[in-house]
């Protein structure tokens, strides 16, 4: 009998808490403890001098035990930031989409994953501080590559937006808010030291069922990790 898939959303703020203490151990035992088959993770760097040149999205998978994909937005100090995804399913393929920002620039990671026997569709992402411009990705490219996907599909990470922003409304005409399913107490996702509004979500489309959902406490970024178990 199939069993329930966890996911968790992760913003790791490159390896630092909100006070710039690195927190890589507290990370690995935050997502350790959560016991995920699928992690996606925002601010991911890879060899830049700020987080002493780690691979992080490797070191995290090898510490986890897991399989990983790195999506860099951009390059910096000869080195790149990006989203990356962990997973004990079978990885599939791969392909980052760029996300063009003059501020920042963003992208979607998409993973094909075997799941249980079908191909799940991973979207991760972190979208940008400016409204219009988040507005736009959303509408110009992630909600065209995702409607594209004839199977099952996950829609994960720090959207810098709250429910009841136009970002949020639009994908929910599409899919389904994870947090719909809320089992835990906690409500927001950021700041993780005073949580005050949830800008980190999981959306899943209409061949997925949500069992639940919930947030956890953690000193170890400035968000707190998003979790949802579902079943194909």
């Amino acid at each position: 009998m199939p069993q329930p898939i966890r996911i968790v959303s992760y913003n790791i703020r490159h390896g630092t808490d909100y006070r710039d203490y690195p927190s890589m151990d507290r990370i690995v035992a935050v997502l350790s403890d959560l016991d995920a088959d699928v992690i996606a993770l925002q601010e991911v760097d890879m060899n830049l001098p700020r987080s002493g040149r780690q691979k992080q999205a490797a070191e995290l998978a090898r510490r986890l035990n897991m399989g990983y994909v790195f999506g860099a937005a951009l390059r910096l100090e000869r080195g790149y930031y990006g989203n990356a995804m962990l997973s004990r399913l079978p990885i599939l393929a791969y392909n980052t989409i760029p996300l063009p920002d003059p501020e920042e620039n963003r992208c979607l990671l998409q993973v094909n994953l075997n799941a249980n026997g079908y191909t799940l569709g991973f979207f991760a992402t972190h979208l940008g501080l400016n409204h219009h411009r988040r507005v736009q990705h959303i509408e110009q490219s992630i909600l065209p590559a995702i409607l594209d996907f004839s199977g099952p599909v996950i829609l994960a990470g720090d959207f810098n937006a709250t429910n009841d922003q136009k970002e949020i409304l639009l994908i929910t005409q599409h899919l389904t808010d994870c947090f719909d399913f809320n089992s835990g107490v906690i409500l927001s996702t950021f700041p993780s030291y005073h949580p005050a509004k949830r800008i980190d979500y999981i959306f899943v489309n209409s061949l997925i069922q949500v069992q639940q959902s919930y947030i956890i406490p953690s000193d170890a970024s400035d968000h707190l990790p998003v979790t949802a178990e579902i079943m194909l």
